[in-house]
């Protein structure tokens, strides 16, 4: 049934660590298996504007006047709008191109970004064009050089990046993924329904210190800190390990990197109004299943209604209205391994739309549908995945890919559906510390050799409802395989560094200390730019940005979807 149509790289986090000890459920192929195939919007094409934000993309008049800003580059950029401008959260960014996080006053211990535009009346997206892309209003600290950087009250280095925004009208907010277990000794230590596993320890710095990264790793692992907590003379508490999800569907595997059912603290804060880089209120979220999250708001959303099968109102959140919601989706991870049965399911949630600070964060997890009716409960170990439609279309287990990166959801009402993009690729190429897989190994650890790595492509899903089922996916734009050249977005014209491209016109090579000689760029962090979403010709147009690793900058993308 259809609804609410009536009404409306992770960045290098913890790169200079020793690596220890998921997947969507996806397939290549735009053939979805289904009779009902023909319903489905279709990718018709997609074209790449040009650069965003960082090395390429223009600087806005205010970033240049007095002070020229020091920025080189940046990733992410997740998009909302609050009030006449959309606002720009990205995560870690350069000073200089050979790599030197911003806000150096700070001692670097914040270097995520932040920007706007202005949509004035009249503001059409179907006018940009790769000579029109409008100037992102960096975040400037006043009579400095200095870009500013995102402040939640807690350290956000290296790895440690915003994950959503969003307004409810008059207030902003943000949730972030500050990479950080929780230390235990007992079940009681742990919130949110978790348990505690005495048998974890961890690589890098204590879960209780905000700077630097901490990764699980299993008692006994060589170079793992086998006790995670420290009593007041800070000496090692016997027994002590990291709150673990026993229903995370990742429970019984290795203790990978960023794929394991240790539950990572996500913040929620609530922006100040004379202090943009500064939140606060801090809500802390221990969670395993959305610790890779994705937010959007709604108009007007009724579980009762759900629950009844009847229609609700899935536009953006504008009124006042006692129904608007947060919507939230989340994974386990970035990074999976079908092969080894560990996949990376999604999930969703509601809350309550804030109204400001103070707001009580409960959450209501999807558990399932009965006969077409939504269930939720308050308890996330009973979040059950969403339907990904992989079995029933026919995917066979090497047609999985295991690449699903960021996500983002939009309700493009044009179509009447819910629209997710996803996936993108990741490089494998060997450093000097990673040196059997590189960036990838920091994800999955030592089984980065049985992930798929797909034809690095960004894909599309789309449902009716923000729970499914959602459709198989098609390809929106494909990265490519760098071992066939300098073709398709690695060639001339394209956004992807190749190292064979040589053409004035070849995306250019970001010189950073850790990057490989040989780097090669992909896509990351797909972004749906919901106010740019415009009907167009036998459908709709959507414009998003992604991030391209090398070089090192966000792209801004337009794709037409048929109807």
């Amino acid at each position: 049934m259809r609804r609410g149509g009536t009404d409306r790289a992770a960045g290098m986090i913890f790169m200079l660590l020793a690596a220890c000890d998921g997947a969507d459920n996806s397939t290549a192929t735009n053939d979805t298996g289904d009779s009902t195939a023909a319903t489905h919007p279709t990718v018709e094409s997609t074209t790449y504007l040009g650069p965003f934000a960082g090395e390429g993309a223009g600087l806005h008049a205010d970033n240049v006047t007095r002070h020229v800003i020091a920025f080189y580059g940046t990733d992410l950029g997740f998009t909302y709008q609050h009030g006449a401008e959309l606002q720009i959260l990205f995560g870690d960014s350069w000073a200089i191109e050979s790599y030197a996080p911003i806000e150096a006053s700070t001692g670097s211990r914040f270097d995520d970004g932040f920007g706007t535009i202005e949509l004035p009346a009249g503001f059409d997206p179907a006018r940009i064009t790769p000579a029109t892309i409008p100037p992102i209003r960096l975040g400037q600290n006043p009579g400095t050089t200095e870009m500013s950087a995102i402040d939640p009250g807690h350290a956000m280095d290296l790895g440690k990046t915003p994950m959503a925004g969003f307004s409810n009208g008059t207030r902003e907010f943000a949730l972030f993924n500050i990479g950080k277990p929780q230390g235990c000794t007992m079940d009681a230590e742990c919130s949110n329904g978790l348990t505690c596993a005495t048998t974890l320890g961890y690589f890098g710095s204590r879960y209780s210190q905000p700077e630097s990264g901490t990764i699980g790793c299993r008692d006994g692992t060589p170079g793992c800190t086998s006790d995670t907590m420290v009593d007041a003379a800070d000496q090692p508490v016997p027994s002590s390990g990291l709150c673990t999800d026993p229903t995370s569907v990742l429970r019984d595997g290795p203790v990978s990197n960023l794929l394991s059912p240790i539950g990572i603290r996500v913040l929620i804060g609530v922006r100040a109004t004379a202090t943009p880089k500064r939140y606060g209120d801090i809500h802390e979220w221990l969670t395993n299943k959305f610790m890779n999250v994705t937010t959007r708001t709604v108009e007007d959303f009724d579980p009762v209604r759900a629950a009844g099968g009847a229609q609700q109102n899935y536009r953006p959140a504008q009124g006042a209205g006692g129904n608007r919601r947060v919507f939230l989706w989340g994974r386990p991870g970035f990074i999976g391994v079908a092969k080894n049965g560990r996949s990376l399911p999604m999930y969703f949630a509601y809350t309550d739309m804030p109204a400001g600070p103070g707001h009580a964060w409960t959450f209501n997890y999807y558990t399932g549908s009965v006969n077409g009716a939504a269930r939720f409960s308050p308890h996330e170990k009973d979040a059950q995945p969403l339907d990904l439609d992989a079995r029933r279309s026919g995917v066979q287990p090497e047609e999985i890919h295991d690449i699903a990166n960021q996500m983002s959801v939009a309700w493009v009402e044009p179509l009447g559906k819910w629209v997710m993009f996803y996936g993108g690729g990741l490089t494998r190429l060997p450093t000097a510390v990673l040196k059997q897989c590189g960036v990838l190994e920091l994800f999955v650890g030592a089984e980065c050799t049985d992930v798929n790595m797909g034809n690095g492509a960004v894909r599309m899903r789309t449902a009716d409802d923000p729970w499914g089922p959602w459709t198989p996916p098609q390809d929106v734009i494909e990265g490519g395989a760098p071992a066939d050249g300098p073709l398709g977005q690695y060639g001339p014209g394209g956004a992807l560094r190749h190292a064979a491209c040589t053409d004035p016109t070849c995306a250019p090579h970001s010189d950073m200390f850790a990057y490989h000689t040989d780097e090669y760029g992909f896509f990351y962090s797909a972004n749906i730019i919901e106010q740019w979403i415009r009907p167009a010709g036998n459908g709709v147009d959507i414009l998003w940005n992604a991030s391209t690793w090398d070089p090192y900058r966000v792209v801004l993308l337009r794709t037409h979807i048929r109807k």
